[in-house]
């Protein structure tokens, strides 16, 4: 369905259409009662053939609702007409981020000046556990006045895993800007939104993405597989600090990347301050040759070697001075880094964001105590976001607490029931734990939702096996496989299945799927490397 202008929707007057995209159509509308422009959003129609969209519409339209950033365009209102769903946010004048790239690559400053205040809404919008899923310049919007806001939060989440034609057919995410797991059908993460950010950066300071194909999925497939292009042979003018900035935002592994947004843009803010045009330095000019017809004589006195010596002396006093700089820079960097979120947190103390900021830069101090207590906080001040509690359980995890990290995970989801990254992080504990009746448990209440899980699926394979199950972790990992052929902890599951029936051969072909897929977490590939040495394949 679209609307008219003159049509009046709810209490809204539609004035003009704004655009459209794959998933919704955006006009101006006139609200008499505030006196006020908004603009309506109006989702595609085909999403009202799936039965469960309206209510993940409005499930997820409260989250969004919900976020109050300087930076985040607010939504006002949700609701439906003659069962379309539409979303009423502030109408911001102004252009999108893909209307000035048009003129090209920008300079480094106004480049920092955009993305500070989008990594800022997105690092506040993931302290309150919500994902963008499709940012891209057309989602960012530079009102007349150079205020920046990130807009479309939440649009790709409602549209996501529904059963419309429409949600079907469609890849969630723009294939330019969307990240490789994303592009392989895994839940999108806080390092999903981090890789779309450093597209965006990317083509601001290259003034084209890294992967451009005739179809959406080579540009896909580039995502997944292709090594980005070297940013300086794009646009040779940028610092090598700079180029490394971008080269770990799109690293193709999630863990790889910047761990928050923050951290990205601190990244870049240090980068820029390299002077790209100063001259290498050079070794200090020769004097002055004396004319060939009158060689010039050494003084009597000066012992040259005595002088080579001290030279050389020198030197090694200043680089081991370097040294030491450069062995210290970075506890320099933590310290800073703990010493300016203190001060937010000071200035923001109810602010659960700021204390979220501050256990990670004392993590990054590895002063845990402290961090796990700023963590707490965080919870305390804002108990449903599920990223708070995996970073807390993670970081439990790392110091070799399972107990603690198991507290998180439950009190996650209590707090945030059904989420799926809690659960798994708190199964693999589980069976890490060998608590296996408890890791069960978990798993089959996520199955007996969603029978085509096939994270769940292989869980449940790896559960059986530790049992001894042998035939029901047969037929879990087998039906993991049938719904993600390349799934390669299922065929890790496999492998050692046939290892356990002497089927040697047939370990070593699974072991093998595992080992060429790209895909293969670094600790699982360490294992199978293991499992392949000793039978003795590559």
């Amino acid at each position: 369905m679209s609307f008219s202008p003159g049509e009046t929707i709810g209490p809204y007057r539609i004035l003009e259409p704004l655009g459209q995209g794959g998933m919704a159509t955006v006009y101006k509308a006139y609200h008499a009662a505030l006196d006020r422009y908004v603009a309506i959003k109006v989702l595609h129609p085909a999403f009202k053939e799936d039965p469960n969209f309206l209510a993940r519409f409005h499930r997820e339209a409260r989250i969004v609702a919900k976020l109050d950033h300087p930076n985040i365009v607010p939504i006002y209102d949700f609701a439906e007409h003659q069962g379309t769903p539409y979303l009423v946010m502030r109408y911001i004048e102004g252009k999108t981020l893909k209307t000035l790239l048009r003129e090209g690559p920008l300079p480094v400053p106004q480049v920092i000046a955009i993305i500070r205040p989008v990594a800022e809404g997105l690092a506040y919008a993931h302290a309150h556990g919500v994902l963008h899923r499709d940012l891209k310049p057309s989602n960012i919007i530079i009102a007349h006045d150079g205020h920046v806001y990130i807009t479309d939060f939440g649009l790709a989440r409602m549209a996501q895993a529904g059963e419309s034609t429409l949600s079907q057919d469609m890849l969630i995410g723009t294939p330019q800007y969307i990240s490789p797991e994303q592009a392989r059908g895994v839940p999108a993460s806080e390092r999903s939104d981090i890789y779309s950010l450093g597209v965006v950066l990317f083509e601001l300071l290259t003034g084209r993405v890294p992967f451009s194909a005739d179809t959406p999925y080579a540009i896909i497939h580039d995502h997944i597989f292709t090594p980005l292009p070297l940013p300086t042979s794009i646009n040779p003018n940028l610092s090598p600090a700079i180029e490394r900035v971008l080269l770990k935002a799109l690293a193709k592994e999630a863990d790889a990347r910047f761990a928050s947004p923050i951290e990205l843009l601190n990244a870049l803010e240090q980068a820029a301050q390299t002077n790209v045009s100063a001259p290498m330095p050079t070794a200090t000019p020769s004097p002055t040759p004396a004319p060939v017809s009158a060689p010039a004589q050494p003084k009597r006195g000066v012992n040259r070697v005595a002088l080579a010596v001290i030279g050389v002396l020198v030197l090694l006093l200043l680089l081991g001075s370097a040294f030491i700089v450069i062995q210290r820079w970075p506890t320099f960097q933590q310290a800073e880094s703990v010493r300016v979120a203190r001060v937010k947190v000071n200035a923001n103390p109810q602010d659960p964001a700021a204390h979220l900021q501050l256990a990670e830069a004392l993590a990054q101090q590895k002063n845990f105590d402290a961090a796990l207590a700023e963590y707490d906080q965080a919870i305390k001040l804002n108990p449903k976001v599920a990223a708070t509690y995996l970073r807390a359980g993670g970081l439990a995890e790392k110091i070799g607490d399972p107990e603690r990290a198991i507290k998180y995970y439950r009190a996650g989801l209590e707090a945030v029931p059904n989420d799926e990254a809690l659960a798994f992080r708190l199964t693999d504990v589980y069976l890490a734990q060998k608590m296996f009746e408890d890791a069960r448990a978990l798993i089959e209440n996520i199955v007996r939702a969603d029978a085509g899980n096939a994270q769940a699926l292989w869980r449940l394979g790896d559960i059986e096996r530790a049992q001894g199950k042998l035939a029901e972790a047969l037929r879990d990992y087998t039906r993991a496989i049938a719904i993600d052929p390349n799934l390669p902890q299922a065929h890790y599951g496999l492998g050692m299945l046939a290892l356990n029936r002497g089927a040697t051969d047939e370990a070593r072909r699974q072991f093998q799927i595992v080992i060429n897929n790209p895909d293969t977490p670094p600790g699982l590939r360490e294992e199978v490397t293991k499992q392949l040495k000793q039978l003795g394949g590559k």
